[in-house]
């Protein structure tokens, strides 16, 4: 009877390791930069080709490696970090799982050229699929370059499923600025396509690289935190809640320097502002935790991008602790910052008013002045008769129809009657810009000047006009005309954060529909507010053009409709 386990070849063992830990070309920066960083570089540059396919080039200034180290380097496990297995709950390096080098090799055409301080010569190795084809003496400076081209060259399939060059080179920016922001000591530069991208100088003071990085904006909306507990300190910043983001892209996690993603700390961070920042946002956090090594694993992954902690539950107290007194702290100093809002009895109807009629379409509308019977009619998906009750909540709108009780969530609904209409101006290119008289200027982060530069023409489309006039510093001319001038800011940084995870090669009408999405959400009626019966006769004039199975723009449902009967049965009436 033939075996069915067979031992893999070398080479395809090889690959399968490569590919856990080199996912993209963002992967290759993030570990070679890791690398020169152990190497105590003060400098560093990345250099890029095609979004990373191409060419990465990484070059630093720092300890090198001897001449007699460079075969070892690249074979798989061999390591400078670890001499013993208790090396490995004590690793305080950015090292170790298996080490980057051969991963890279395996799946590239790679070149190292390297020399050591006492040294007067250097080495260069050149390398294909994980083999040394030639080493050799060279002239260089001290420091090592590491030159990775034609990425997943011996992998198609896995080259096949890369993204366009803009989506790469995203992903490689995130992951230089995260390194970038844990060690301002080091300068760093990132080239693409021969072009100066970004340019940090090296510094000693955290909130200069932070400034840099996020811009004054951003900067001045932050706090600082500091806490201590035994053997578990943290340090970093957070934002404000008047200040927050449409995604956890801006939530910075450092433990012992590394960059992490944890759902612990996570989870902090989200209960502290639960009730602080509306749902769906997340809040600006720099955090730096620091505890002893022999407290955290830092290999259960070979991205090395997860930790296990030996007591969870403490460094997730630690964390909401210095969080919720930080915030605080701020709020006893002044309460002006947040606005309470009261939902008022007199914001009730009378039941006694006569409702309108739900048939036909109305083309125009008056206001109706307070007292008067009022009398209106609008399309939905059937024939229906809307008696408008009152207000929940400064949320809902309760309406009675032919035997059920209608619920209307007042921000979809107005979200969704907002959106339509823009997409019907856009289409037809009847989009109203207004020239600004004076300017409004406004300086982004690095990676939403990132997003900018390539939607510059979109937004252009939709009313928007933006000249770069400095290093990540902008002025917006013109506007769309139904935007308000106090929320242009607000909203252009909320189109930029809504798009960092899209591709944006050939997606313009799913750009276009996320920026009018965004623009909508901002410009609708906004939950907890009290309105007036005008309003809601107006809002419920413009649902005439949408179904009753409508949602809004982002997919919540609008209507919500509960059966009157179903009260008899509660009541015992049948």
């Amino acid at each position: 009877m033939p075996k069915k386990i067979n031992l893999l070849p070398e080479d395809i063992s090889q690959s399968i390791a490569a590919g856990e830990v080199i996912e993209r070309p963002a992967s290759v920066v993030k570990e070679l930069i890791e690398n020169s960083i152990d190497a105590n570089s003060s400098e560093i540059i990345v250099e890029l080709k095609s979004g990373g396919q191409e060419l990465i080039r990484v070059i630093d200034d720092g300890e090198g490696i001897y001449p007699e180290d460079v075969p070892l380097a690249l074979k798989r496990y061999a390591t400078s970090k670890i001499r013993r297995l208790e090396d490995l709950y004590s690793i305080k390096t950015l090292g170790f799982r298996g080490e980057a080098l051969p991963s890279i090799a395996a799946v590239s055409r790679m070149i190292i050229i390297t020399r050591v301080k006492d040294s007067i010569i250097g080495t260069k190795v050149i390398c294909e699929g994980g083999e040394i084809k030639s080493i050799s003496e060279v002239g260089c400076p001290v420091g090592t370059e590491v030159l990775v081209k034609d990425l997943f060259y011996n992998i198609p399939v896995k080259r096949k499923f890369l993204k366009s060059t803009q989506s790469e080179l995203r992903n490689i920016l995130n992951q230089f600025l995260r390194l970038s922001l844990s060690f301002p000591s080091i300068s760093f530069k990132l080239i693409h396509d021969g072009k100066m991208v970004y340019e940090y100088p090296k510094t000693e003071s955290l909130l200069v690289r932070i400034e840099a990085i996020m811009g004054k904006d951003i900067y001045s909306h932050l706090k600082r935190v500091e806490y201590k507990n035994e053997d578990i300190e943290l340090s970093g910043f957070i934002s404000l809640p008047v200040i927050s983001k449409s995604t956890s892209d801006w939530i910075y996690l450092y433990v012992n320097n590394r960059f992490i993603k944890d759902r612990i700390i996570y989870r902090a961070i989200n209960e502290v502002y639960r009730h602080r920042i509306g749902p769906g946002k997340y809040p600006i956090v720099i955090l730096f935790l620091n505890l002893p090594p022999s407290k955290i694993d830092v290999n259960v992954h070979p991205t090395k991008t997860e930790v296990k902690f030996k007591d969870s539950e403490k460094v997730f107290n630690s964390i909401f602790s210095a969080i919720e007194m930080t915030l605080e702290e701020e709020l006893n100093k002044s309460t002006s910052d947040y606005e309470i809002k009261v939902w008022k009895e007199d914001s009730c109807f009378d039941f006694n008013e006569k409702p309108y009629e739900i048939k036909e379409p109305v083309r125009g509308y008056q206001s109706v002045e307070d007292g008067e019977i009022f009398q209106r009619e609008i399309t939905l998906e059937r024939a229906h008769r809307f008696h408008p009750l009152c207000q929940i909540k400064g949320t809902y709108i309760l309406c009675e129809g032919e035997g059920e009780l209608i619920f209307i969530d007042q921000h979809a609904a107005h979200e969704r009657i907002i959106f339509e209409k823009l997409k019907k101006d856009y289409n037809e290119s009847l989009v109203k810009k207004e020239k600004l008289l004076i300017p409004v200027q406004i300086e982004l982060s690095t990676e939403e000047s990132f997003i900018l530069e390539n939607i510059k023409d979109t937004i252009l489309d939709i009313g928007f006009e933006i000249e770069q006039i400095g290093d990540r510093l902008y002025s917006i001319c013109s506007i769309p005309s139904f935007i308000k001038l106090t929320e242009v800011k607000k909203i252009l940084r909320e189109i930029i954060d809504d798009l960092i995870h899209f591709d944006i090669k050939n997606k313009g009408k799913e750009i276009i529909n996320n920026i009018l999405t965004t623009i909508s959400c901002h410009s609708a009626i906004r939950a907890n507010s009290i309105l007036r019966k005008e309003e809601i006769e107006e809002l419920l004039k413009m649902l005439s053009t949408l179904g009753r199975d409508s949602t809004c723009p982002h997919g919540r449902p609008i209507f919500f409709s509960f059966p009157i009967e179903e009260l008899d049965k509660e009541f015992k009436r049948k």
